[in-house]
């Protein structure tokens, strides 16, 4: 019972420490967690001074489990993604109302958020799914626009991203063989962003815009 409290504790801290910095728009989270090697992510570390990370280390116990680093490496890169956005203050102002005002629904975002990125073995993917949130809060996606696209993402092989700047960017400067674009459109297929018909491969209508707001920002902020 005592075991069963403390997990719950845990998990509520961390909950509340993730919202936190959801919405604290001076965030700390200025580095590139991307390239942080994972045996600095410990308790004596320097960074587990910021709350959020200081969570995530207790949370996951961060011990020997690369598993568990790599975790708290994920959710570390999807806020550092996230607070890049820039969003305005007057939709983040009015998503914060709305979690006040429905506590399950609260639980339910911060839920899927982390069981996601707990899921991704790609770094990349806890970007993308930032990039979704952020369209999320400025109601440019709906929860359950978020949600489809979310479980697309999960279940995309990382392959298919260059398929879907090939396909979607008229700009781009990526080129494949014929075989490569055959094996990507199953990639695509394979996690409903793409559809065929009499041998004619098509793009959903979900799958282009998981491309033109969840992986588009990224090209464009390298680039930048």
């Amino acid at each position: 019972m005592q075991c069963k409290k403390k997990k719950k504790l845990k998990e509520e801290n961390l909950t509340n420490n993730i919202e936190k910095e959801i919405f604290n728009t001076a965030s700390d989270l200025s580095k590139n967690y991307a390239e942080i090697a994972l045996d600095t992510l410990t308790e004596e570390s320097l960074l587990s001074k910021i709350p959020v990370i200081k969570s995530l280390v207790s949370f996951y116990k961060i011990t020997s489990s690369i598993v568990d680093r790599h975790n708290m490496k994920k959710i570390l890169i999807f806020l550092e993604e996230f607070h890049l956005n820039k969003i305005d203050s007057n939709k983040l102002d009015i998503f914060k109302k709305k979690f006040e005002e429905k506590p399950k629904h609260r639980d339910k975002v911060l839920e899927t958020i982390l069981l996601l990125n707990e899921r991704f073995i790609d770094t990349k993917k806890s970007q993308i799914l930032a990039n979704l949130f952020s369209a999320y809060i400025q109601e440019v996606l709906t929860w359950e626009q978020f949600l489809k696209m979310s479980f697309m993402l999960n279940n995309l092989n990382p392959y298919g991203y260059k398929i879907l700047e090939r396909i979607v960017d008229k700009n781009s400067e990526l080129k494949f063989s014929m075989r490569q674009m055959i094996e990507g459109h199953a990639i695509l297929m394979a996690c409903g962003i793409g559809t065929k018909f009499e041998d004619r491969f098509k793009l959903t209508n979900t799958g282009i815009r998981l491309y033109e707001l969840g992986i588009k920002p990224l090209r464009k902020k390298q680039s930048a």
